[in-house]
């Protein structure tokens, strides 16, 4: 059996999946078959914009990072209208830009069965052509899909029903049920993701920066905005193997995706990095108890940190229950910079009852303490499925709750608040600020959106 693991597009690839690397190593621990990973997203970029990734080479041999992140900044505004355009074409149900030559790639590959994983929205609207044009040319094709996007709305619109799974150990369970052999073994096997199959030349990025997970949703899981963790158990993962990881795949730099990384935690990866000599990004809470660890994280390679600021204001924060004090976020960006990490702050305007004050009170965090910042990620706040606003929202302010019918993404989610600005205000006076924002960077502004790119920088 030959097992095809699909990245649909679209997304802009500046970095491999992990999802899909850690998946074919599971697999492969739990079924005797051939299991390939197909990155389409990142096929289809580099051919639809093959005058960019010339331009990418030929930075990479003057090794002109200033140059590569205008060139970045040009990409992604020249992918965005492309992007607009195939949600259009999609919505005409018209067929999308290289559709036949996708899967021209797909049958290259001559697989059995196929599995779709969906991670962003944006992926919908080829996920749903592919499956549709593969279930007409192939319909013996055993077809699953997967992953964190809501793709509810394909599993009702396809010809023929497809199969949705969850993770590897129920694709696993499926395919042994569809014939693939079952590896029998009573002994334990460490998974170390598989990044062989993915083409360096097709991401747009002037050197790899490894995604890597050490760990399943949140250790905190308190932020009432957040949906990232799915309401999940957490789960720490085996981190013996980081050290094979990163010699097998030739790694020197690491994005850690990780929702956040507890003080202990944190400390155990810096001892398992230690001497390796790589350069690694992750993501933290600011509080008083990762402080002790910073300096040693930084000595095992800790290059720079993703710090969940979110405001400047206390009723703000505790309101969010981000468990974070003004006080300590300070002294944590001043510590983290002194040793000489590289501060990265996620900002997010307009939570429920936020006022024009507050929201200025979050200026002026940043204001002061720009000296020790390097980037702010700003953002403005919407409500999302699953989150404690939206499973309480009169303990938030927020009323009269209503669903806008999109007809392949899930609906969109529209609201009121009775106290603070509308989202409207906020959008208007995040504008108005702008430019206060974009003073404090030090590093170029578009690494606010592709973030592991702060380790080339």
């Amino acid at each position: 059996m030959n097992i095809l693991i699909i990245n649909p597009p679209v997304h802009v690839p500046t970095t491999y999946s992990y999802a899909l690397a850690a998946m074919k190593s599971e697999l492969l621990t739990m079924v005797d078959e051939k299991v390939s990973i197909l990155d389409l997203n990142a096929w289809f970029h580099a051919n639809e914009f093959k005058e960019y990734y010339s331009k990418l080479e030929q930075i990479k041999k003057l090794k002109d990072q200033t140059k590569y992140f205008e060139l970045l900044k040009e990409f992604y505004k020249v992918t965005k209208q492309t992007y607009s355009i195939i949600s259009k074409t999609a919505m005409l149900n018209k067929e999308l830009p290289k559709i036949d030559l996708l899967l021209t790639q797909i049958v290259k590959h001559k697989p059995d069965t196929i599995a779709i994983s969906v991670t962003y929205n944006s992926q919908i609207f080829y996920a749903k052509q592919i499956i549709s044009l593969i279930q007409k040319k192939m319909p013996y094709m055993d077809i699953i899909i997967g992953g964190p996007a809501d793709y509810s709305k394909i599993l009702t619109t396809v010809e023929k029903k497809i199969t949705h799974l969850a993770n590897a150990k129920e694709l696993a369970e499926h395919l042994v049920i569809n014939g693939a052999k079952k590896k029998c073994s009573e002994k334990k096997l460490s998974i170390i993701p598989d990044f062989s199959d993915f083409n360096q030349k097709e991401y747009f990025s002037t050197d790899i920066v490894f995604p890597l997970r050490t760990s399943r949703s949140c250790p905190y899981k308190q932020c009432t905005f957040c949906t990232h963790h799915g309401n999940t158990k957490y789960t720490q993962l085996d981190i013996s193997t980081l050290k094979e990881t990163i010699i097998k795949n030739n790694i020197q730099k690491i994005c850690f995706i990780d929702d956040d990384l507890t003080a202990p935690r944190l400390k155990k990866i810096a001892e398992e990095l230690y001497g390796l000599e790589v350069r690694w990004w992750c993501q933290l809470r600011p509080t008083k108890m990762i402080q002790p660890v910073l300096k040693e994280a930084y000595q095992a390679g800790l290059h720079s940190v993703a710090w969940g600021l979110e405001s400047g204001n206390q009723r703000i924060l505790n309101l969010i229950k981000k468990g974070t004090k003004i006080e300590d976020i300070e002294q944590t960006l001043q510590l983290a910079h002194n040793i000489g990490i590289k501060n990265m702050c996620y900002v997010l305007f307009g939570f429920p009852t936020e006022i024009k004050e507050e929201f200025e009170d979050t200026i002026a965090f940043l204001n002061k303490n720009k000296d020790y910042i390097d980037i702010v990620s700003p953002s403005i706040f919407g409500l999302q499925y699953g989150s404690k606003v939206m499973k309480s929202p009169q303990e938030f302010s927020v009323k009269n709750i209503e669903f806008e019918k999109r007809t392949f993404l899930s609906d969109k989610i529209l609201y009121e608040t009775t106290e603070g600005m509308t989202t409207k205000e906020v959008k208007k006076l995040k504008k108005q600020y702008n430019h206060n924002l974009q003073k404090i960077n030090k590093v170029p502004e578009i690494i606010s959106v592709f973030k592991e790119q702060i380790l080339n920088h």
